[in-house]
């Protein structure tokens, strides 16, 4: 959901966000595509329409906005069908409520974030240090996010009402120590909390491959990075997306947000489904790498 609380099918995730050819883009997205054909049993012959037709729909972004390049374009409920909008009114029926029951208890009138196992509350000392890494992170929100609410970490929406770690369940962050943060939101009614997380930003793989001491020296926090290329690659960015560091490790930080429906291909085996799938995928890339250009033309 963007920032005028319209529902987008868009990308998300920018741990990997690197500066390169825009044809890295289109190269890693075909690959991924082909290998989830292949995983359902669809032949090269078969496979090779479905590619093209992404790729298509990418070039057709490209020539509209070089066209129109006022135009604003999103994926929206107004504008997509299939199962891309059948996911789209999935994330539109879900409530901040539920999301907030789903990991949190209420006990004497005040919410509490729910610990297990793996859940643990953080000790007065690494709560202190969690503290100065929230407001080094605060800091990092342009003041337009914060809006007219711009008090410290200790009031308003910013207030901290609790906290604790888990270890990570992520492919890349697997195994290492993520926070959460339980906070007042909007209001002090309950319903308003927001929960927001704190996870290591791990390196990008190509910078492994790639380097480039020009490019490098502009990234020497990957949490940075990793937001800079939110910020490129997206229409709208949270309000609460920012970074943080601690004991010298780099953090980004972003709320769990309610309204989060991933693509999920296991039921989409059709092959014309997954071409109209495929087609909305080249666009959001298109439009992805047209807003990256253009912020970096201004700036």
């Amino acid at each position: 959901m963007d920032n005028h609380g319209i529902l987008n099918f868009d990308v998300n995730d920018f741990d990997e966000g690197y500066v390169g050819p825009f044809t890295w883009d289109v190269k890693r997205l075909l690959a991924s595509l082909n290998l989830i054909c292949h995983r359902k049993g669809f032949s090269n012959e078969e496979i090779k329409p479905i590619l093209i037709a992404c790729v298509e729909e990418y070039l057709k972004q490209i020539y509209e906005f070089c066209n129109h390049p006022t135009n604003n374009f999103a994926l929206t409920l107004r504008n997509t069908s299939g199962k891309v909008k059948e996911l789209l009114n999935k994330a539109r029926i879900k409530t901040n409520v539920e999301c907030l029951q789903l990991r949190t208890t209420i006990k004497d009138f005040e919410r509490t974030l729910n610990r297990s196992k793996y859940t643990q509350s953080v000790d007065g000392s690494l709560r202190a240090e969690l503290i100065h890494a929230f407001k080094k992170y605060c800091n990092t929100i342009p003041d337009i996010k914060k809006g007219l609410d711009k008090m410290t970490y200790s009031e308003g929406k910013y207030k901290i009402k609790d906290i604790v770690s888990s270890l990570a369940q992520g492919i890349g962050s697997a195994g290492k120590t993520t926070f959460t943060f339980l906070l007042e939101g909007h209001s002090e009614a309950l319903e308003s909390d927001v929960i927001i997380y704190m996870k290591p930003a791990q390196k990008s793989a190509i910078s492994y491959v790639v380097r480039n001491p020009n490019i490098d020296k502009y990234f020497n926090d990957d949490g940075l990075r990793i937001v800079l290329c939110s910020y490129a690659m997206q229409a709208s960015t949270h309000e609460w997306l920012g970074y943080t560091n601690l004991h010298g490790v780099s953090y980004v930080v972003d709320a769990n947000t309610a309204y989060s429906e991933d693509l999920d291909w296991s039921d989409i085996n059709n092959i014309q489904n997954i071409i109209e799938v495929v087609q909305y995928l080249g666009k959001v890339m298109g439009k992805n790498d047209l807003f990256k250009r253009i912020r970096f033309k201004t700036n």
